[in-house]
Order: structure tokens, then sequence, then C-alpha cells
């Protein structure tokens, strides 16, 4: 049986645009994958639109290669491409959904609104907690109690994130008002001088309170979300040890911090 000349030719140009194209996917794949690990794609949203990067570009070298390999054999392909449009118009009014999850969350990953280890608040659904992970489909949180949370992104509207920029916390001191005023401030400064150390900021606000037998100083200093704790513990260390140097009196306890002492923390 002997096959038309046409036909070996035109299975050899067929074969070698299925060769070509293998080589393109393979080339792409790599170069993605090369930047995923290079130091210009640390961050989550980055690796995220290098991986959807590399399937948008495998479907669619597929999708022309089927075209192509079918025009080399003389099938009208106009009829495909115009049944792969109304089969992709039946499929999105399907799946709106799911294309706007996609949509939300490639936006979400280009402005970079919140990443993995953010601590975010979605008000819009009252959720908090701690980023996990940020795909193209789903945000998956850790909440308050240990529970994950996984979040379409299509209902994420506003977003406020917690581990961007810099808190100011404030460390409230209690001293009793019987107290020379020059000493406490003396010895506060000290303090904050001493909290420098590990607290560069960290400055004394004075007098910001009086109550029956109490003056209330404050001392403040720049923070974030993960040091919140520490530099609020440490500056009360600092003034616990400044204050029993200078025999010093807290109000209501002696020497040692006020029992009902809190901080604030405000952005």
């Amino acid at each position: 049986m002997h096959l038309p000349h046409h036909f070996l030719s035109d299975s050899i140009e067929a074969a070698v645009i299925i060769i070509l194209a293998s080589i393109f996917i393979r080339v792409v794949g790599r170069l993605f994958k090369r930047l995923e690990h290079g130091k210009s794609a640390q961050s989550q949203r980055r690796i995220t639109l290098y991986r959807l990067l590399t399937s948008v570009v495998r479907y669619v070298t597929d999708f022309v290669v089927v075209v192509m390999v079918l025009a080399r054999f003389h099938v009208q392909t106009t009829s495909l491409i115009a049944g792969a449009g109304i089969f992709g118009l039946a499929i999105s009014f399907g799946a709106q959904g799911f294309v706007q999850d996609v949509v939300t969350g490639m936006f979400l990953l280009y402005e970079d609104q919140f990443g993995v280890g953010d601590y975010v608040t979605f008000p819009a659904l009252s959720l908090s907690g701690l980023v996990q992970e940020v795909g193209i489909r789903i945000t998956r949180l850790t909440g308050s109690t240990g529970e994950t949370v996984i979040i379409p992104n299509r209902l994420i509207l506003e977003v406020k994130n917690h581990s961007r920029g810099t808190l100011s916390v404030t460390v409230p001191i209690p001293v009793d008002a019987g107290e020379d005023p020059k000493t406490v401030q003396r010895a506060l400064e000290e303090a904050v001088d001493m909290a420098q150390s590990q607290v560069p900021g960290a400055s004394l606000a004075g007098i910001t309170a009086f109550t029956s037998g109490t003056i209330s100083w404050s001392i403040t200093a720049p923070a974030t979300l993960s040091t919140q704790s520490h530099v609020d513990h440490w500056i009360r260390q600092c003034v616990v040890e400044s204050f029993y140097r200078h025999s010093i009196r807290f109000a209501g306890t002696g020497k040692g911090l006020a029992s009902n002492g809190t901080n604030t923390v405000s952005s």
C-alpha cells in the first residue's frame, strides 16, 4: 500500500511542529523554575504567578499545535475554533464563581496585598488569622483558635494587613503620687536608655494621666506585630530595674509593676 506523497510530507511537518512545541514548553517551564529559585522569586506571590504562567503557556501551546497539525492535514479549523469559543462560553456561564476566584486571586498576588505569614483581617467576612497560603483560587488562614479557614478569593473585598508597617507600643507606668517627679523622670530616662539596646526608638512620653494617689507616665516605642510582646516586656523590665535603683514606688504595689498595667497599640 502506497501512501500519497503529500500525506508523508504533512506527517513529517506535523511531527516537527509537535517536537518544537514540546521543546518550547520544556524551555519555558525550566525558565520559570529557575526564576522561582532565584533571588528575584523569593515571595509566594511571584512563585504562584510563575506557575500560573507556565500552565497558561502549556495550554495555549497545546491548542495552537492541535490547530496547526489539523491544518497540515487539510482539516477545516475554523469550525473547531468557533466550537471552542462556544464551549468556552458555556463553561464560563457555569463556572462564573471559579473565574471570579481566579481573577481576584491574580490581582491579590500581583498587588501583593498580603503574603504568607501576615496576620490579616477581612472585615466583610468578620475573619482574622495568619495567612498560610495565597493561591489563585483560594486563600487559607489559620484562625485565632487554630482552625484552618479556606476562603474563595472572590469573597475578599477588603483587607486589613496588621503585619505591614510599624506599630507604636505604649507602656503605661503608674507611679505613687508621693514620689518626686524629677526623680521619676530621671529614672525613666535611664530606663529608656537601657531599652535602646534592644528597642531602638524608645522614648519617654511624659506624664499622661492623674488619678487619686497615682501619676501615670508612659514610654512609647516602635514595633511590629511579631516584636510587640518583646518590646513591651523589655521596656517593663528596664523600668523595674531603674525604679529599684532609685527606690521609686509604683502606685499601690510598692516596688513592682502595677498588676493592672496594660499596653495599648496603635498603627
